[in-house]
């Protein structure tokens, strides 16, 4: 019996870790695939500094993005809410979340990227 819990919680366990990986793979992937689209994207936000890396998140082809944005020397962290201009065929943002900030100001956890929150503080 208690090796019948003991798989089962290890099976739990690979599943979970299994759909965190997957989640990292996906933005990988996507970051890939549209990096040109939005590594100045940021800028449109005047609040932000200059970015060190960006993710994205969610990417729905002439409609919507959200993308990561970190800022260099990991003082924060934002996500920036897209959305395609149809007329003028650029991506406009529609809304920015700070996720995590080191003076304190924003202390969330996104997923996949949880570990992050760390650059914060707790």
């Amino acid at each position: 019996m208690r090796k019948v819990i003991k798989y089962i919680i290890f099976g739990i366990i690979i599943c979970l870790i299994s759909m965190w990986v997957s989640s990292l793979i996906k933005c990988e992937i996507l970051t890939h695939k549209h990096y040109d689209e939005f590594k100045d994207a940021y800028k449109q936000n005047q609040m932000l500094s200059e970015m060190e890396y960006f993710k994205v998140l969610e990417y729905s082809p002439y409609n919507l993005a959200k993308i990561y944005y970190v800022s260099k020397g990991n003082k924060c962290a934002n996500v920036l809410t897209f959305k395609f201009n149809s007329d003028t065929n650029l991506w406009e943002e529609i809304s920015c979340n700070t996720i995590w900030s080191t003076t304190g100001s924003a202390s969330e956890v996104i997923y996949p990227y949880w570990w992050h929150f760390i650059y914060g503080g707790f």
